[in-house]
């Protein structure tokens, strides 16, 4: 069973305390959450080892089977250049309010899929793809874009888009037309497939999207929409809170362990902030893997036809807002939405993005890389339609 974490920060000055994890170093991963953060990566890491120049690479992180992240227990952070994180429950991360509260935007740019000319529209890193002209969404051009997976495929059979520049931006949006084959089943695991990405300028245009600075993901696990980040490279390794809440060094105590902003925000040096699914596992000596997510309560697609059918056309919405930095520290204040059809299905106005190790952080790339780790269970497609990439809700 899920459960639903709330991980609120204690300010300088307050009088909460923290609840502090279990002590010592020993403890494997903690039981799996509904999608794991990011994806929860039972086999190690997400998808996308470093490529340079040629197509992205699909490879997942190395690193030693994770059992997932945890989304529950008693959690606790570190103090972290004078905070500190303590655990907590009740998640509160859906909504179910039809009114939009994402701010207006202008677009960054536009994609049709029209045809597979991708490199001419700005695209890069191998771009390519396979244009279905039957399977358009309504108002759409003439074509749309169709990722199909062949038996035990990691990618796509026809290629992907792969990455296309966006002018640096502290809030990006995203709009599409999405639609799965009616026998769509995923990875048929509680994590994968990978299929939209942002990430920022602290990363090369190149980044591998599993091992970055900031890594968010827009996608769609067991039928459950999911945003999430991870920010592995800033994992400080000299403490790390493991799923289980066990933690590795903090000088034998992790809750006065004295984190500076030279550490991750999304799980392995603690939480700040709202959080739903968390993961935290080694990926090799002295590295590790740090995400948390957030997704829909129950499956938001439907296996038979009415309004949420997987068959059918939806337009899916994502918003992201990187939290501020004051009197040099990153404050929980960052925002995300997800909406479908309409409908706010994801909502958080607490989330942290950076610390100040990062304060001119921007988003500067978009990602269209969809890949299943563990290779696909059965021929299935789904297909993107009408996709726009904006600094907030365009018409």
């Amino acid at each position: 069973m899920r459960t639903l974490l709330l991980v609120s920060l204690v300010a300088v000055g307050c009088s909460s305390m923290p609840v502090a994890p279990d002590a010592g170093t020993g403890g494997g991963g903690g039981a799996a959450s509904a999608g794991g953060a990011a994806g929860g990566e039972a086999a190690g890491g997400l998808a996308g080892g470093a490529s340079g120049g040629g197509a992205t690479a699909g490879g997942a992180t190395a690193g030693g089977a994770s059992a997932g992240g945890s989304a529950g227990g008693n959690q606790a952070g570190g103090a972290g250049g004078g905070a500190s994180q303590a655990g907590g429950s009740a998640g509160g991360n859906q909504a179910g309010g039809a009114a939009s509260d994402i701010p207006a935007g202008t677009v960054l740019f536009s994609e049709a899929f029209d045809d597979a000319n991708f490199a001419a529209r700005g695209w890069y890193d191998g771009p390519g793809g396979t244009i279905t002209t039957t399977n358009v969404s309504p108002n759409g051009g003439a074509g749309a874009f169709e990722c199909s997976f062949a038996m035990a495929a990691t990618g796509c059979a026809g290629g992907k888009p792969a990455r296309h520049r966006i002018t640096p931006s502290e809030r990006v949006y995203v709009r599409m037309m999405i639609r799965f084959s009616p026998n769509w089943v995923g990875s048929g695991r509680a994590y994968h497939p990978h299929m939209f990405h942002f990430t920022t300028n602290k990363d090369t245009d190149f980044v591998g999207p599993a091992n970055s600075r900031l890594t968010l993901y827009i996608e769609v696990v067991g039928g459950r929409p999911m945003l999430a980040l991870q920010d592995s490279r800033n994992v400080d390794p000299a403490c790390v809170l493991r799923n289980n809440d066990t933690f590795v060094g903090c000088n034998g105590n992790f809750m006065t362990y004295p984190f500076t902003e030279n550490r991750s925000v999304a799980a392995c040096n603690g939480l700040a902030g709202d959080v739903d699914g968390r993961d935290c596992f080694s990926t090799g000596t002295n590295t590790w893997y740090s995400a948390r997510s957030w997704d829909t309560a129950q499956p938001w697609f439907t296996d038979t036809p009415g309004p949420r059918f997987k068959g059918d056309w939806h337009r899916l919405e994502a918003y992201f807002q990187l939290n501020t930095i004051q009197q040099g520290r990153g404050v929980p204040d960052g925002r995300l939405r997800l909406r479908l059809d309409g409908q706010t299905v994801v909502t958080s106005d607490r989330v942290l993005f950076r610390t100040n190790q990062h304060p001119d952080m921007q988003f500067t790339q978009f990602l269209m890389l969809p890949y299943i780790g563990d290779g696909s269970p059965v021929v299935q497609q789904f297909q993107v339609d009408q996709l726009v990439v904006a600094t907030g809700e365009v018409p």
